[in-house]
């Protein structure tokens, strides 16, 4: 079945340019040439992912971003962004972005990170499919892609999903943070290692009663997390 991708981008030679190259890699595109119509697009339109530029008028990637997740919280999105200042990687992340690519980039690459952001987001994707697992009030079900805490469903990302499900399958393991990205978003992302910790915030956020305190995702200082074993 072919992916249907929005590319949000107010410059139209790259526009057509990741168009072009996406729809010889087998995807579909939808284009939208600045935030506005991105979100009328995405509230339209069903897109499996989308490409969202940073900087743009009237609209910026991010205000965009908050606009997509209150639409779907589980649509991957990946930041565009000609920016370099690690801050506004974070707060895209932050933010419930799933991955970010620096302008200029490798079309390949860039097809590379929609394929590994898109079976990240596949239920059931991992190996332990058609399987529950409860760990304390937390029910996380493996082939619909489910998390519910006390019986109310979460709206958890496609990163935050395998973030969680990679620390609870082995509770009272601890992981560090490179071992955690290379789990979640593979090897290509080896040398992102310190993004594990915004995903993680954001995650405690959504799953902990008071995420200062957390007696789920625990930090392990000097060394990275571990889901709380007693749970």
């Amino acid at each position: 079945m072919e992916r249907t991708i929005a590319i949000i981008d107010d410059e139209e030679q790259i526009r057509k340019m990741i168009k072009q190259f996406l729809e010889n890699e087998g995807f579909q595109t939808i284009e939208g040439k600045d935030g506005d119509e991105g979100v009328r697009f995405i509230q339209n339109k069903e897109v499996d992912l989308v490409l969202l530029d940073v900087m743009m008028p009237n609209m910026n990637g991010f205000e965009v971003l908050k606009e997509i997740r209150k639409l779907n919280e589980r649509l991957p999105v990946i930041m565009l962004t000609a920016k370099t200042e690690e801050i506004d990687k974070l707060l895209g992340l932050e933010m419930g972005a799933d991955d970010y690519i620096t302008k200029p980039f490798s079309l390949r690459e860039l097809a590379a990170r929609i394929k590994a952001v898109l079976r990240r987001s596949e239920p059931g994707s991992g190996e332990e499919q058609d399987e529950i697992w409860e760990r304390g009030n937390i029910m996380i079900n493996l082939s619909t892609y489910e998390v519910k805490k006390d019986g109310k469903l979460l709206s958890l990302t496609p990163t935050e999903f395998k973030l969680l499900t990679a620390l609870a399958e082995k509770p009272g393991r601890v992981f560090s943070r490179l071992q955690l990205m290379m789990k979640v978003m593979g090897e290509a992302y080896a040398n992102y290692e310190r993004s594990i910790d915004t995903h993680v915030s954001n995650l405690r956020k959504k799953i902990e009663k008071n995420p200062a305190e957390p007696e789920y995702i625990q930090t392990v200082y000097g060394i990275g997390y571990k889901f709380g074993e007693k749970r």
